[in-house]
Formats: structure tokens, C-alpha cells, sequence
């Protein structure tokens, strides 16, 4: 059995069952049910956001399976934009907009303020 607790790596857990004489093991994920679409037989990308704290400066990191596609420096945007992405409603809003795709960080602001106004 694997388990990361401090970061976002998968979670699995392994069982192993005996039946008619033969060992098998399955494994068991989070992810394995939640973003597997059957009807087209594939696995759907996995986006997150990780919020960086240093002590003047804010980042917000999007994933996409394991990579970095994009990075908000806090430091580019205004205080009221730093403050919503602090909610989950922020983050709700970069996951939405790294599934799309984020051309740049103007693109990304002007989709701010329309949330904001």
C-alpha cells in the first residue's frame, strides 16, 4: 500500500485475492473511476491548482497530469484578483480555465474582472 499525504500524488492501494488457485492483484485509485470515460475508452487529463506562499509573494501553479502548463505570479495581478483566488471559487475558476487552455496572463485577467464586475 502507497500513501503521499503531504503532496498530490496518486493514493493507491493494493489487494491481493485468491480465486480457484491463482493469485491476482488489483489496485485501487482515486482517480481510476472519476476520470476514465468509457464510451470513448479513454483517460481524461487531471488538472489542479497549487497555491505557493513565500513571504512577499503569492503563485498559483496549474497542472496538467504532473506538468506545469501555467503560472499566476500574484505579484502581476491587483489585490482584489489575489483575494478571489484565494477562494475555492478561484480556484474552481483556474481549474476551469486550464482545461480550456490559458493563452496568456492578459487573456487570464480580462476573464477576472468580467467575474469580478
Amino acid at each position: 500500500m502507497q500513501k503521499y499525504s503531504n503532496d498530490y500524488s496518486l493514493v493507491t492501494t493494493e489487494n491481493e485475492h485468491y480465486s480457484e488457485g491463482t493469485k491476482t492483484k488489483h489496485t485501487f485509485s482515486k482517480f481510476d473511476y472519476d476520470l476514465f470515460d468509457e464510451e470513448k475508452n479513454t483517460v481524461e487529463k487531471i488538472i489542479r491548482v497549487k497555491k505557493i506562499t513565500t513571504n512577499k509573494n503569492e503563485k498559483w501553479n496549474i497542472i496538467e497530469n504532473k506538468k506545469i502548463i501555467f503560472v499566476v505570479d500574484g505579484a502581476k495581478i491587483s489585490k482584489k484578483e489575489r483575494e478571489f483566488l484565494r477562494t475555492s471559487d478561484g480556484f474552481n475558476f483556474l481549474i476551469a480555465r486550464g482545461k480550456i487552455g490559458i493563452k496568456s496572463l492578459l487573456s487570464l485577467k480580462k476573464e477576472l474582472k468580467k467575474i469580478l464586475t
